[in-house]
């Protein structure tokens, strides 16, 4: 550690009284900087307990840019561990509006910053153990304009799929990621009213939920929810078992090739 004085060397002082000792000052900045720290660990332990879960990040694309400017934004200031926080209330609002929506256990989150770019943004896995969870973020992210921003929406979506039950492994992948999709809406990371407008559903398909296009679908969940305030909600809930074809149809109460073809005509209406 830098000795603190020596940018400033000390005067001599009058034989009137003795002169401090050197070697305390160092003693007393090393003793309060640890009494800091561990202070820092503690309430930090203490705000993730508070939430109900653990969290950890790990950089493991330290040794590239992209890793080092993650670090300087957002790991060495906290900013990441409050991310992953702010982004598990949003969600959990959303998906638990009330205690009749029983919570999926989620006992720690890893936000892992990847050492090579992903397929897509944001990817997530289980753990080690049931409860545990790896939100992985790709590098590239890390490259947009707005950087924090773009972070921010990765780690909201990534959060989004931690918390969404997934119908015992059953769901469809396009779905789950158009729930998250739908999660970043509400928050503000995303509008539907940007959201691309064409879409290959016909009317007459079974449905628009069996699009591909998580983006589209995500469209799609917002204007069913808007008609069927909670839809979102109820369709995770269902969710929590085991994913059947009709599982989509019961939770949205409706005619789901009727509510489609209205979205359809809707969405050609606003588009001219």
């Amino acid at each position: 550690m830098e000795h603190p004085l020596l940018a400033n060397p000390p005067t001599t002082v009058p034989n009137s009284r003795p002169p401090p000792a050197k070697s305390s000052n160092p003693n007393i900045l090393v003793g309060l900087t640890i009494f800091l720290v561990v202070a820092a660990f503690s309430l930090l332990a203490n705000y993730e307990a508070a939430k109900g879960f653990q969290i950890v990040v790990v950089n493991a694309a330290l040794q590239t840019h992209a890793g080092r400017r993650f670090d300087l934004l957002f790991v060495s200031n906290g900013r990441a561990t409050r991310l992953v926080v702010a982004s598990s209330n949003l969600v959990q609002r959303i998906l638990y509006p009330d205690d009749s929506f029983p919570r999926k256990p989620v006992d720690r989150v890893t936000l892992y910053m990847a050492g090579e770019d992903l397929d897509s943004t944001v990817a997530v896995r289980g753990g080690r153990s049931a409860g545990e969870f790896v939100v992985r973020m790709s590098p590239a992210v890390m490259e947009a304009a707005d950087v924090k921003a773009a972070v921010a929406a990765a780690v909201q979506r990534g959060i989004a799929r931690v918390w969404l039950w997934d119908g015992r492994g059953e769901a469809p992948r396009s779905l789950l990621d158009a729930m998250a999709e739908y999660v970043a809406m509400s928050s503000g990371m995303a509008s539907p009213s940007i959201r691309p407008r064409n879409t290959s559903v016909s009317p007459f398909n079974a449905s628009c939920w069996e699009d591909d296009d998580h983006v589209r679908l995500a469209s799609f969940l917002h204007y069913c929810d808007a008609k069927h305030h909670g839809f979102v909600a109820r369709l995770n809930k269902a969710m929590q078992e085991e994913w059947t074809e009709d599982t989509f149809n019961v939770t949205l109460g409706s005619s789901v090739p009727q509510i489609c073809s209205a979205y359809l005509s809707a969405q050609q209406i606003s588009s001219k």
